[in-house]
């Protein structure tokens, strides 16, 4: 024990303590520069050349990722199921806007080891009280018990108790949201 002891400090540094007969601690240098192992790596030359070519730089772009999420292209109906946002839905009383990945914005939110779920609904402009209501009445005819909601009315946000994501989402395709 005792040699190993002394291999290990000998190896990282000569800045440890001993504690005990039998036990010794290791103190590692406090930063990566005073490190014994540090190798200096400013005599390492390599060889490159810089470029403005733009035939040079369209293979790079290539390989980048896009920074913008494209626009979907305009179908009757997607293999997905997916449905575009209605354009015409500014004399509606509230108003959802999609993420920016074109998905409309209502989540699960699990608690307390999954044994507490809660929908959430974001990105709500508008009168979001109407919205609530009108989601209320629409989820009350599916469920024997009453549904507990609550509305963040400064942050578009609208909560609802259970687990009512497919439903939300049903209400709100249905409605070109």
């Amino acid at each position: 024990m005792a040699v190993i002891t002394l291999k290990i400090g000998k190896l990282v540094n000569q800045n440890y303590t001993r504690i005990h007969p039998k036990l010794s601690q290791i103190v590692r240098p406090s930063s990566y520069q005073s490190s014994q192992f540090l190798e200096d790596l400013r005599d390492v030359k390599v060889k490159y050349e810089v470029t403005k070519d733009p035939v040079d730089w369209s293979f790079v772009e290539r390989a980048l990722p896009p920074t913008v999420v494209p626009e979907p292209v305009k179908k009757d109906k997607y293999p997905s199921g997916w449905r575009p946002q209605a354009d015409n839905l500014k004399d509606r009383h509230y108003f959802i806007e999609r993420t920016k990945n074109h998905m409309i914005p209502v989540y699960l939110e699990l608690e307390r080891r999954n044994t507490k779920k809660t929908t959430v609904i974001r990105k709500i402009q508008g009168d979001v009280f109407k919205l609530e209501k009108d989601l209320l009445a629409f989820l009350q005819k599916e469920s024997f018990y009453p549904i507990r909601s609550q509305v963040n009315e400064f942050a578009g946000i609208i909560k609802i108790g259970g687990d009512f994501v497919n439903a939300v989402k049903y209400f709100l395709e249905k409605r070109q949201f």
